[in-house]
């Protein structure tokens, strides 16, 4: 599934950037809450047979399907590296930036983003060491659920996830953007569970939900997918939304680039981590 963990790399770029930008980003504690209806008590029921149209696929199948829709994991397996580049606006705070995110086999990862006026936002994992490097934060060093997000995004070869999901389930099923979804948990071998909606139609990942580790503390994020194209054998999102921390950030994804000549020493630690290194 090559774009899952592409989506959750976006979603710890625009939580970064809101950072670097100063937003005021809510905690997952601070966000508000409705409170609670109070149920009616009700006699005590036995529970009805499911119906054929209740019983929900199982979250493997739909996983699987999502790869084939998305060209096949055979296409995929084909890959060794990729250098996706775009663009991001966060209009309510009028900033506006560019992005390149590069992936290599099999756990290289690198994103780099330009925010006009705010300078170079950058995040790293070379197998090893996770790392930050932003305007207002300075040089850091991932750890914890930090760490185990960070090296989730950076598996390359994320069609095979059954080597990072240690428990996939289907929940439900519900309505992203007028189309019929299936809401699958996934929950991954370390960190915490992802909830992903996969169009009940076309296979395609729709909506993306979760928790992203921040050193100002867990920050919910959402992101909307849409705007499939073919990029050589695959399909491919165009367009993202993200809302993370009460902040919107719309993603465009301009090119996708495959086994690539990528530098050598590109994944290398910057001087401000190696200072950091213990």
């Amino acid at each position: 599934m090559k774009r899952l963990p592409i989506r959750q790399t976006l979603a710890a770029c625009a939580v970064m950037v809101l950072a670097a930008a100063g937003a005021n980003l809510r905690a997952a504690d601070d966000q508000p809450k409705a409170a609670a209806p109070t149920a009616p008590k009700a006699e005590a029921q036995a529970p009805a047979a499911p119906r054929a149209a209740d019983v929900l696929p199982k979250a493997e199948n739909i996983l699987d399907k999502s790869v084939e829709a998305s060209g096949g994991k055979a296409a995929f397996e084909k890959l060794h590296n990729t250098v996706i580049t775009g663009s991001m606006e966060l209009a309510a705070m009028g900033i506006k930036g560019t992005m390149t995110i590069t992936k290599a086999e099999p756990d290289k990862s690198l994103d780099e983003i330009e925010i006009t006026g705010l300078g170079s936002v950058k995040q790293g994992y070379d197998g090893k060491v996770a790392w930050e490097i932003n305007p207002m934060q300075g040089a850091r060093i991932k750890d914890g659920d930090e760490l185990a997000q960070t090296k989730l995004q950076a598996h390359f070869h994320e069609e095979n996830w059954r080597d990072e999901y240690k428990k996939v389930e289907t929940v439900g099923a519900e309505t992203v953007e007028g189309k019929d979804c299936y809401k699958l948990v996934l929950t991954p071998n370390e960190g915490k569970p992802v909830t992903q909606f996969f169009d009940k139609k076309t296979g395609l990942l729709s909506k993306i939900a979760l928790t992203v580790n921040t050193p100002m503390g867990e920050v919910e994020s959402e992101t909307l997918i849409s705007d499939y194209r073919k990029e050589g054998d695959l399909l491919l999102a165009h367009k993202i939304v993200q809302t993370a921390g009460g902040q919107e950030i719309a993603i465009t994804l301009d090119t996708y680039k495959y086994n690539v000549e990528i530098p050598k020493g590109k994944f290398d630690l910057p001087d401000e981590i190696k200072a950091l290194v213990k």
